[in-house]
């Protein structure tokens, strides 16, 4: 079993999440709700619908890179 990303978003039974470099990859969601980490799958372009993938991607470093920046603040 995969460890848990630290950052990823849940949209329409689809997780997005980034990996340990950064790199965006997709899990199905559960019937309980939660994100099935055993399934991941890195997004192909040629399967998925393209310009939705690339809007997730965007608001999950988003949402990375301000919870970095409110770390720094108050670390400092």
């Amino acid at each position: 079993m995969m460890s848990v990303p630290q950052f990823y978003l849940v949209a329409d039974g689809s997780v997005f999440a980034l990996d340990d470099d950064g790199v965006p990859f997709g899990a199905p969601v559960k019937t309980d709700g939660t994100p099935d980490w055993d399934c991941a799958y890195d997004f192909d372009p040629n399967e998925e619908d393209v310009e939705y993938v690339a809007h997730m991607c965007y608001y999950l470093k988003q949402a990375e890179q301000l919870h970095n920046e409110q770390n720094q603040v108050f670390v400092k």
